[in-house]
């Protein structure tokens, strides 16, 4: 566990959704100890707040359909969930992977534990944020790739000249113009289809 990691904590924004009873204020108690701005909301609201960074979120059955609504209301990327739990059963199971919590908190509320589970859930968070990020960077790569290879197969059947040249002419005008090659690609794509659609139209 790393001291970055642990020095985050007491800077998250904590917001403690369970019912108002003697577990909730324990459990905003504890987190207050940590370092985290904590507060607790009952019933289950529709909506976080803007700056909450982690949610503890108590499995209650009868809450089930407004748990439900909250977390399809989640922002994109969603906060860190732990679940708060009172037993184990196929339901309260079911009701856990649903929420997408990344760590679990046992009722009756203990100080031991509630740092390290929070630590976990904060670190595998943001391990997952990275890898999206990640994933989202290799896909525009690949796209653009793409469009860069139809660019050239278009400069080249229309001008006579090889893949190198072709793709010299892609870059040298993407320098020219200061913007990025697959714009100037995705230009010429754009421009060939709407030459083909006029050709189209014409034959008709």
């Amino acid at each position: 566990m790393s001291f970055a990691l642990l020095k985050d904590l007491r800077h998250l924004d904590v917001t403690v959704i369970h019912p108002l009873d003697p577990d909730g204020e324990r459990l905003v108690e504890h987190l207050r100890r940590i370092g985290c701005t904590a507060h607790i909301v009952w019933p289950v609201p529709a909506t976080l707040p803007n700056s909450c960074d982690v949610v503890f979120l108590a499995m209650e059955a009868e809450a089930r359909e407004e748990i439900g609504r909250l977390l399809k209301a989640l922002p994109n990327p969603p906060p860190t969930i732990l679940a708060v739990v009172s037993y184990e059963n196929p339901a309260m199971l079911q009701m856990v992977l649903e929420s997408g919590a990344l760590s679990v908190i046992e009722r009756p509320i203990r100080p031991f534990g509630l740092l390290t589970n929070l630590a976990i859930a904060r670190k595998l968070w943001l391990q997952h944020q990275r890898l999206q990020k990640e994933a989202r960077k290799y896909k525009r790569k690949v796209l653009g790739g793409q469009t860069v290879a139809r660019a050239k197969a278009i400069l080249m059947a229309t001008n006579k000249i090889s893949e190198q040249d072709a793709y010299t002419r892609l870059r040298e005008t993407a320098m020219a113009q200061r913007i990025p090659i697959d714009q100037i690609a995705k230009a010429i794509i754009d421009s060939e289809t709407l030459l083909r659609g006029l050709k189209n139209d014409a034959c008709i």
